[in-house]
């Protein structure tokens, strides 16, 4: 993480990010999970982005990720949501069963930016998820 140096700009763009799947369906586990996690990041290597930090809940996924000056954030996650879910659908035909339509993700997102004072706030928020879903009552 550090400044991205372009032809015409430096820039420092981290963006916090959180999408569920349709109909917030608890399908995040498992081999499911693990495949969904290497696909976010091979997408975020393939287009020159750092993860920042990942985590993926049974029913969301956060996201704290630097991406470059000319990526805007609504192409960030049409890259990721559009690409993972035809390939989950795919090393996945089981899901359709549940998931009821053509997409796997549901409409919409979060994006927000993260200010690089704020930068530890967040990302102490994204890394303990898991801790902080735990204690919630199902």
């Amino acid at each position: 993480m550090g400044l991205i140096k372009g032809a015409h700009a430096v820039t420092e763009f981290i963006n916090h990010f959180t999408f569920i799947p349709k109909y917030r369906k608890r399908r995040l586990e498992g081999k499911l999970k693990q495949r969904l996690e290497g696909m976010i990041k091979f997408c975020a290597q393939v287009n020159d982005w750092q993860i920042v930090e990942l985590n993926i809940q049974p029913d969301h996924v956060h996201l704290l990720i630097q991406t470059k000056g000319d990526d805007s954030p609504s192409e960030v996650m049409q890259l990721i949501k559009g690409g993972t879910s035809r390939k989950l659908r795919e090393l996945f035909p089981d899901l359709e069963e549940s998931i009821w339509s053509k997409g796997f993700w549901a409409d919409g997102y979060y994006g927000g930016s993260v200010g690089v004072r704020d930068l530890q706030t967040v990302k102490a928020y994204v890394k303990n998820q898991t801790k902080h879903h735990s204690m919630k009552p199902r």
